[in-house]
């Protein structure tokens, strides 16, 4: 089973979670990426939740961009959450889900495919980009990673689940932990996996592009030349408000406490990376970023109203989708041109 990928030198991209709101941003950041025909020269894409509803779509289409941008504004203007609650109407699969003390991440999967992704399979996915979405396994603490070739973790190694949808692989990665249960999947090897949203184990998806990696122990190893991430995670406010005292607001604030650690660890890894030559390139588009570049055109009610959106999978609409939209093409114009101008044109520039 082949663990490598043929991203070699090239591009690799990242999408973080981040619900809707997350997809509204990433498809401003990939509209300006194909603006600057960068897209075309990605070779993987790694993503988590929101990321990875938009980075499937994006990979499966990739030779379409106005069939992208139908079905993905399709899911922004539907939403999941709708076609989810509707199952749940259900009376039956209503009491399946109480008695599971959890919405089962399959009706996400069923939400995908009867919206945009129509029961497609990972080995249904084209060479390339390669396509990495990240889940964390309960089990081993690990990241686990869907592939078209090979999933798994570096805890257990490999496994063939080719013939596993599509829109299953995206709803693990999305099956926010105080919603979704967690996901079972038997691996290669006889034991079981326990897959939950990948945010808890890194928010970026940007953990599958690393290049410091164990070839001996890791699987879908990268070493890409240029790392682009687009971040659009959790709206880590600085003071929340009315924060409550109930159990189910202390768990929400404190996996919200450990994103924003995890985010903060990961960032400070890349940087060092960068430093020392490991990662050739790197470009960093922020949702939230102070840089003065990219915060010049934009007033602070404005940026409040974008970077305090809420994360869900409710529609996104109106001002909202103009504005995270704007942010995410707008930010990565920014960063591309100051950061990363060996990407394009001088006439572009």
């Amino acid at each position: 089973m082949d663990n490598s990928s043929n991203a070699r030198n090239g591009i690799g991209l990242a999408l973080s979670g981040g619900g809707s709101r997350a997809i509204a941003f990433h498809y401003g950041v990939l509209e300006a990426l194909h603006d600057f025909e960068i897209d075309k020269k990605i070779k993987v894409v790694s993503a988590i939740s929101g990321g990875a509803v938009i980075a499937a779509l994006w990979t499966v289409h990739s030779d379409d961009w106005d069939l992208f941008t139908k079905n993905i504004e399709l899911v922004l203007d539907k939403g999941l959450e709708g076609t989810i609650f509707k199952k749940l109407k259900h009376p039956l699969v209503l009491l399946q889900q109480l008695f599971h003390l959890g919405i089962d991440s399959g009706l996400l999967a069923e939400a995908l495919d009867e919206l945009v992704l129509n029961g497609k399979k990972l080995k249904e996915l084209p060479e390339n980009p390669t396509l990495i979405l990240n889940a964390t396994d309960l089990r081993t603490g690990s990241n686990f990673k869907f592939s078209k070739s090979v999933c798994g973790s570096h805890k257990d190694g490999g496994s063939d689940l080719c013939d596993m949808r599509l829109s299953d692989a995206v709803a693990c990665s999305a099956a926010y932990p105080l919603c979704f249960k967690a996901k079972k999947i038997r691996m290669d090897n006889g034991k079981d996996v326990f897959l939950t949203d990948g945010g808890s184990y890194d928010c970026l998806g940007a953990n599958a592009l690393m290049p410091d990696k164990d070839e001996g122990i890791s699987i879908l190893i990268q070493n890409c030349e240029t790392i682009i991430t687009s971040d659009a995670s959790a709206p880590f406010l600085e003071d929340r408000k009315y924060l409550g005292r109930s159990i189910g607001d202390a768990l929400y604030s404190s996996y919200l406490t450990c994103a924003k650690r995890t985010r903060s660890l990961i960032y400070n890894k890349m940087y060092h990376l960068k430093e020392i030559g490991e990662i050739p390139y790197l470009g960093t588009i922020k949702m939230d970023s102070k840089h003065p570049d990219v915060t010049a055109s934009w007033s602070k009610a404005d940026l409040e109203f974008v970077n305090g959106y809420k994360t869900n999978f409710k529609p996104v609409t109106g001002k909202a989708a103009t504005y995270l939209k704007k942010r995410g093409k707008e930010s990565a114009e920014i960063i591309v041109k100051k950061y990363l101008p060996h990407l394009v044109t001088n006439k572009q520039l």
